[in-house]
C-alpha cells in the first residue's frame, strides 16, 4: 500500500482522493445546519474541546533529552550526501538543478514561470538580509530611545497586563497567535554559526567572536505563529506554493525585531530569533499555540500546520500561558493523511509516536513521529523548490480554509478522522488550483483574508 502512495503524483493525487465523500459531505453538511451562525465572532476564543493542561499530551522526554548539539538538515545534507552518493554528488546535484530552473521555466513545467520563479525568491529577501546577532536580529536595542532618555521610568505592570501588553504588540507586528512560554534551556541549541550558546549572569545580551551570551534572567519566551498563505500552500510543491514558506520567514524576522525593540524600548533586554539560537516548536508547545503532529511539526487549531514559528526571549516578567489538548495525538494516530501525501515518503506511518530518530537532525530524548529529513530534502532538489504539501494535506489547514472550519470548531473532531479525510474531496480542500490562476486573483494584502485571521 506504501510503495502505491509514493507512485502516485501529487496532482492525481489531488484529484482522487475524495472517494466516498458524498456520504460524508451529506453529514458535514447537516452538523453545520446545528452550528449557530457567529460570523463576528473573535477568533481568540477557542472552542471548548481546546483544554489548557499542565503537560501537552505528546510532551515525554527521557534522560537522553537536552540541548541539540547536531546542525539541521539544511547543513548536514551535502556531508550525507556525498557519504552516500560518493564525494561531489552534492555539488553535481547543485549544478543539475541550476540547469533544470530555466530549463523548466523555458518549458513552463510543474507550473513554473519566470514571475513564479523571482516571486519565491524575492519573498526570501528580508529573512535572508536577517542575521542572527546582527542588523535586524540584533541582540542589543538598535533606534528606539530607552525610558531613562526620555526622563521616565521603565515600564511596570502586573505579570497578566505585560503579557496582554506584549501580545497585542505581537499581533499589531504580524502574529497570527502569541503565547508566553517559560524559558528552557534545553530548548537551546550549543552552537551557532559554529559559536557555543551560553547562559551567564550578565544584565544584557552579547555576541563575540567565540559565543553567544543570553542573560540567565531571560526567563520569558514569546512565542509567535506567522499564518502562511493557504492560496499558495494549495499549489505545493511549486515556486508558488514555496512563495508561501519564504514570505512567512520574512514576516518572522519582521515580527520578533520589531517585537524586541517594542519591549527594549519599554526598558527591558529581547533576543529575537527565527530558526536561528532554539528549537521554535516547543517553547510553541509550552506556550499553548497548538500540539505536535504526525509530520513532526506544530499543528494549531486555527491553522493547522500552515503556520511558520519564531519566538522572543526577554526578562520582561509576564504571565505564562499553558500547553493546550485539542486532541491532535489521537488524530493523527488514525489519519495519516499526511505521510500518504508525501511524495517522498518520509514521513511516519506508525501507529504510535516513539523515541525512535530517524537520523541526526533529529534531536533525541523527546517522544515524535520522527520525519526522514533527508528524503524530504532530496525531494526538494528535485522538484527545486521546497515542498509543503503534507502542510496543504493535513486535514487541519484544510478546515480553517473552508466554510465547514464552523463545523470543526464547533464540534471535537478527534472522534472522526475518516471523515474529515474523506470529505476532503468535494469540499475542495484536495483540488490543487493552477498556478497562473493565483496572478489573477483580487488578493488582499499579504494575500490573506483579514476575517480569517486568528489570534491568542
Amino acid at each position: 500500500m506504501r510503495e502505491k502512495h509514493k507512485r502516485v503524483s501529487r496532482r492525481r493525487l489531488l484529484k482522487t482522493a475524495g472517494l466516498g465523500a458524498a456520504a460524508a459531505a451529506d453529514l458535514a453538511a447537516s452538523a453545520l445546519a446545528q452550528v449557530p451562525r457567529n460570523d463576528t465572532a473573535p477568533f481568540d476564543r477557542r472552542p471548548w474541546w481546546v483544554q489548557t493542561v499542565d503537560r501537552p499530551a505528546l510532551g515525554e522526554t527521557n534522560a537522553e533529552f537536552q540541548r541539540f548539539a547536531g546542525p539541521n538538515i539544511f547543513g548536514l545534507y551535502r556531508q550525507l550526501k556525498d557519504e552516500r552518493d560518493g564525494a561531489g554528488a552534492s555539488q553535481a546535484q547543485q549544478e543539475a538543478k541550476r540547469a533544470r530552473i530555466g530549463k523548466w521555466i523555458r518549458e513552463r513545467k510543474l507550473d513554473f514561470g519566470l514571475r513564479d520563479r523571482q516571486l519565491l525568491e524575492a519573498a526570501w529577501t528580508v529573512n535572508r538580509s536577517a542575521r542572527t546577532g546582527t542588523g535586524l536580529l540584533s541582540w542589543t536595542r538598535l533606534r528606539t530611545p530607552a525610558p531613562e532618555e526620555l526622563g521616565v521610568e521603565p515600564y511596570a505592570a502586573s505579570p497578566q497586563e505585560a503579557a496582554s501588553t506584549v501580545k497585542a504588540a505581537a499581533r499589531l507586528f504580524g502574529a497570527a497567535l502569541v503565547g508566553i512560554a517559560p524559558m528552557n534551556e534545553n530548548y537551546i541549541n550549543r552552537k551557532e554559526d559554529g559559536k557555543d550558546i551560553v547562559f551567564e549572569d550578565v544584565d544584557v545580551p552579547a555576541v563575540t567572536e567565540k559565543k553567544y551570551v543570553i542573560p540567565k534572567k531571560m526567563k520569558w519566551v514569546v512565542a509567535i505563529a506567522i499564518q502562511m498563505d493557504l492560496d499558495l500552500i494549495a499549489r505545493s510543491p511549486t515556486a508558488l506554493g514555496n512563495a508561501a514558506d519564504s514570505l512567512g520567514y520574512s514576516q518572522c524576522a519582521f515580527t520578533v525585531a520589531t517585537l524586541a525593540e517594542f519591549i527594549r524600548g519599554l526598558g527591558y533586554q529581547a533576543i529575537p530569533s527565527v530558526n536561528d539560537t532554539a528549537q521554535s516548536v516547543p517553547f510553541a508547545v509550552d506556550a499553548g499555540l497548538g500540539e505536535l503532529g504526525r509530520l513532526n511539526r506544530l499543528v494549531t487549531p486555527e491553522y493547522g500546520p500552515a503556520v511558520r514559528l519564531c519566538k522572543v526571549f526577554t526578562d520582561l516578567p509576564m504571565a505564562y500561558d499553558k500547553p493546550i489538548d485539542f486532541g491532535l495525538p489521537e488524530f493523527c494516530t488514525r489519519c495519516k493523511r499526511c505521510a500518504l501525501a508525501c511524495p517522498a515518503d518520509a514521513l511516519s506511518f506508525a501507529e504510535e509516536p516513539s523515541y525512535k530518530v530517524r537520523g541526526p537532525w533529529n534531536n533525541p530524548g523527546h517522544k515524535a513521529w520522527f520525519e526522514d529529513a533527508y528524503r524530504c530534502f532530496q525531494y526538494w532538489q528535485e522538484v527545486t523548490t521546497g515542498c509543503g504539501i503534507c502542510l496543504a494535506a493535513c486535514p487541519w489547514t484544510q478546515n480553517a480554509h473552508t466554510w465547514a472550519y464552523k463545523v470543526i470548531r464547533a464540534t471535537p473532531p478527534w472522534p472522526m478522522p475518516p471523515l474529515y479525510s474523506v470529505a476532503a474531496g468535494p469540499f475542495g480542500y484536495l483540488t490543487q488550483p493552477e498556478a497562473d490562476d493565483w496572478w489573477d486573483r483580487d488578493l488582499p494584502p499579504l494575500g490573506i483574508d483579514q476575517r480569517r485571521r486568528g489570534g491568542r
